[in-house]
């Protein structure tokens, strides 16, 4: 199958992708990677998918004005940060919210996190969607603090 590039990716990711994170068994975090596009494009989550892993997700609308969507998820440390690793640089408007992620890997990765830091992990990365440029080492110094 076919392979994108890694800043056709980037460019994916700042446009259409969210960055954030999963919460599993009320208790850990997990970072986690989604691109969602409409029916009609799937097949470039397809090539995502056959070369990085994750999932597809299909929903159908209930707007006849809409057409179909399709979203490709990747969740968990080992597959997320490997695949951001590859790209960081090259994004733009998501590069602070890829940094704080891989920063996560190292410091949050297989710990019991409180209540108070999740919130601030969910808080700290919509802060940086309303301002791209917000310093995710900032963050990183508040959330060392909560853990």
């Amino acid at each position: 199958m076919k392979r994108l590039s890694w800043k056709y990716i980037a460019g994916l990711i700042d446009g259409e992708g969210c960055l954030d994170v999963q919460i599993t068994n009320g208790i850990y975090v997990r970072p986690r990677v989604r691109i969602a596009l409409t029916a009609s494009c799937a097949y470039v989550l397809e090539i995502l998918q056959a070369n990085h892993g994750g999932h597809i997700y299909h929903r159908e609308t209930t707007n006849e004005a809409w057409q179909d969507s399709a979203s490709w998820e990747l969740c968990g440390y080992s597959q997320v940060c490997k695949f951001l690793r590859n790209f960081a640089n090259h994004l733009y408007i998501k590069q602070e919210q890829a940094r704080f992620l891989l920063w996560m890997e190292t410091h949050v990765k297989g710990k019991q996190v409180a209540e108070e830091a999740r919130q601030f992990i969910r808080d700290e990365l919509k802060a940086m969607k309303r301002d791209p440029h917000r310093l995710s080492e900032k963050a990183q110094e508040k959330l060392l603090t909560l853990l």
